[in-house]
């Protein structure tokens, strides 16, 4: 190997190896406010960080995580919001409707699965 060879390898090796900087909760917060719609998870998009860089953020699953705040149980929520914090994303529309959209889902009658029993010799789902 050349001594160019040897360098590059260290540099991506140095590169790869350096821990990125991580968006805060605020932060990732406040990208979430200038979308205008419900973020996709498993894509990731440059978030602004206080430090004037950028950091590659997945706001879908962010979403996913503090989604349960503003719903009917915040308890459930992974991550969880303040009021104060609560507030800014509550005048989103796109907000609005995913948090009344959860409120519906937890106000339908559930399916059939709730009148069926296991039954014990088998194992196997049977209907009542």
């Amino acid at each position: 190997m050349s001594r160019d060879e040897i360098e590059s390898v260290e540099l991506r090796a140095t590169v790869l190896c350096t821990p990125q900087a991580r968006a805060s909760k605020k932060e990732k917060l406040a990208e979430l406010a200038q979308l205008k719609a419900k973020p996709t998870e498993g894509k990731r998009v440059p978030v602004p960080m206080a430090d004037g860089g950028t950091s590659q953020e997945d706001l879908g699953m962010f979403w996913r995580k503090i989604r349960p705040n503003l719903g009917p149980e915040p308890s459930r929520a992974t991550t969880k919001l303040s009021d104060e914090e609560k507030k800014p994303l509550l005048q989103i529309a796109w907000v609005q409707e995913d948090a009344a959209g959860m409120t519906e889902a937890r106000d339908e009658p559930r399916s059939g699965r709730d009148e069926i029993e296991i039954w014990p010799r088998s194992g196997r789902d049977e209907p009542r």
